[in-house]
């Protein structure tokens, strides 16, 4: 997150830019900006809540993550 964070924060000078070729620094920032905020909200708030959702639909369902095997000549 510090680095989506650090990554949003220096995105901004060319959101807020003015004079001159501002224009087309804004247009570049504007969407990378957005997109990095939305890329941080969805790892913060969604991708949790789908493994919760998820995990608990696999234990409502009775059914078990499969186990590893033991390598051969171990007990």
């Amino acid at each position: 997150m510090m680095t989506s964070f650090a990554f949003i924060f220096g995105l901004f000078p060319l959101v807020i830019a003015t004079g001159a070729g501002a224009l087309s620094r804004r247009a570049v920032g504007t969407p990378v900006f957005g997109g990095m905020i939305a890329a941080a909200l969805v790892g913060i708030f969604v991708i949790p809540m789908l493994y919760v959702t998820f995990q608990w639909l696999r234990e409502r369902s009775g059914r078990r993550a499969p186990r590893a095997k033991a390598p051969a000549g171990t007990d």
